[in-house]
């Protein structure tokens, strides 16, 4: 019997899978190629999840032990050696994994190393040591399909819809609008529990499915779940922009079986703003990596006026939200959260500044080429004079003039103390001024049960939860710092490991 008081005799079937993202349609996949009958459960109308809004694109290596040695450094002790070999590993299959997925719906998959990248595409890898055995790998097209239409992004509608036309000619059964609300626990003659099943919320009401051989979490991150977020992130003011139905199922999930979580704090952030009307933030327009050689016609700074950060990082969409959460020790402010976006009238005709991403219709927005609209709701604040500007923003107008000056003198030197590549840097000299409130933003959060190398989740002990499984950004590998492109490879290899592990495991429940 569940928490839910459930008590009606359930259905059954072998391996029931939650959420229909790359990681739970790629764990569904795996289980029926290994002989299991496969029932997924999606909370949302639709499928894809957050992999829809990512580029499609999944990070890949071409040799194992110079992985091994960049996915260490960048772990920085927060996997176990085995968890580092394992994400290594999936970064080595990628290839072969989208290769056969891509025969397999008529659509052709790519795989790049070395010399055939472009250098804006390791433009977010440190200079560490492996870096040159990483590249990527992917499925362009789909014949006969464009997207979606209830989401922004397009190659990662492409991997989402080969996944699914996967999983449609094997028979799997994905029932949408379904959220798991509990999990059927049951104790061995040990004591420690054994995951046998879950209770869906659906459609026709609540229902409780048995999983003869075990359940798969795949239900994406926490972000849109505000005491979660608030719980374990310590960003003041840090707002969501990935997908809604992120809400921590999987989490408080995994958390009544008794499993151990990690890597709660770690998120994948930038900053973005918040326009009127709207309660999702849009990101900059900067990509996943820095190109150094494209100027970034923006300064950010805090609101004593003094900035703080290098605005075009690495990884600009990875790790800037840190920067604008920071506390301040000696005042317990977060200065920067908000700041504000400065920027000139040559900066403000560099193109869009920010870069939009919705997972629902009524979210849809398109941000004017020229950032004129943004202009005429009021979001962007306009002045004749950085004194007016800082007036009209409550800043200290002889603070921001001092802030500017310093960084214009800093473009013409072609040197920033904050580590700007002097490519990206522009100078704020042509009025009118803009302004542009901040703050930072995040993508997706990587923290969940914590799981060994099979993806078995594992207790407060460090021992397997019998029945029970993780993949994908739940419980993600990474720790510290993010490798652009690894969510989707983990989803996909993880949730293909996951699926083959449930779908083996052999366990006597009655239907």
């Amino acid at each position: 019997m569940s928490e839910t008081g459930t008590v009606e005799r359930p259905t059954a079937t072998d391996v029931v899978v939650v959420g229909a993202g790359v990681a739970g349609l790629s764990a569904a996949v795996a289980a029926r190629d290994a002989g299991a009958q496969v029932e997924v459960a999606e909370a949302w109308p639709q499928i894809g999840g957050l992999s829809l809004l990512s580029s499609g694109y999944l990070r890949a290596a071409d040799d194992l032990d110079r992985a091994v040695a960049y996915l260490r450094r960048l772990s920085a002790g927060t996997l176990p050696d085995d968890g580092v070999r394992t994400l290594a590993g999936y970064l080595v299959a990628a290839p072969a994994l989208l290769e056969a997925l891509a025969a397999e719906v008529g659509a052709t998959a790519f795989a790049r190393f070395g010399a055939e990248l472009a250098p804006f595409e390791s433009g977010d890898l440190h200079d560490w040591t492996g870096r040159d055995a990483l590249g990527w790998t992917g499925i362009d097209a789909l014949p006969g399909f464009d997207r979606y239409p209830h989401a922004s992004g397009q190659r990662g509608h492409t991997l989402v819809r080969a996944l699914e036309l996967a999983a449609r000619a094997r028979g799997v059964r994905v029932q949408t609008s379904t959220r798991v609300v509990d999990l059927l626990i049951e104790h061995a003659a040990h004591g420690r529990p054994r995951v046998g099943g879950v209770v869906l919320d659906g459609p026709d009401g609540r229902a409780a499915v048995r999983a003869r051989r075990g359940v798969v979490l795949a239900t994406g991150g926490f972000e849109f779940d505000a005491t979660a977020l608030a719980d374990h992130v310590p960003a003041p003011g840090i707002a969501a922009i990935g997908h809604r139905g992120n809400r921590g199922d999987g989490l408080r999930l995994a958390a009544r079986a008794g499993a151990a979580l990690w890597h709660l704090a770690n998120v994948h952030g930038s900053y973005g703003f918040l326009l009127p009307g709207r309660d999702v933030p849009i990101r900059n327009h900067l990509g996943g990596a820095r190109r150094d050689d494209r100027p970034v016609g923006w300064i950010l700074v805090d609101r004593r006026g003094r900035r703080f950060t290098n605005e075009a990082p690495r990884a600009p969409q990875d790790t800037p939200w840190k920067a604008l959460a920071a506390i301040d020790d000696a005042s317990g402010e977060a200065w920067a959260s908000p700041c504000w976006l400065l920027f000139d009238d040559d900066g403000r005709r560099l193109g869009p500044l920010g870069r939009p991403a919705w997972s629902r219709p009524q979210d849809r927005y398109e941000w004017s080429a020229d950032n004129s609209a943004e202009i005429r709701s009021g979001a962007i604040v306009v002045a004749a004079t950085l004194d007016e500007l800082a007036q009209r923003i409550g800043l200290d107008p002889p603070a921001l003039r001092a802030t500017v000056a310093a960084w214009n003198d800093q473009v013409d030197a072609g040197a920033d103390p904050l580590g700007r590549p002097p490519g990206t840097m522009a100078p704020l000299r042509r009025a009118p001024f803009h302004a542009l409130r901040t703050v930072p933003i995040l993508s997706n959060t990587h923290g969940g049960p914590r799981h060994d190398a099979a993806q078995r989740v594992l207790d407060g002990d460090g021992r397997p939860i019998a029945g029970l499984w993780a993949a994908g950004e739940l419980g993600s590998w990474f720790g510290h710092r993010y490798l652009l492109g690894g969510n989707l490879t983990e989803a996909l290899a993880g949730g293909a490991a996951a699926g083959r592990g449930a779908a083996a495991r052999v366990q006597a429940v009655a239907a």
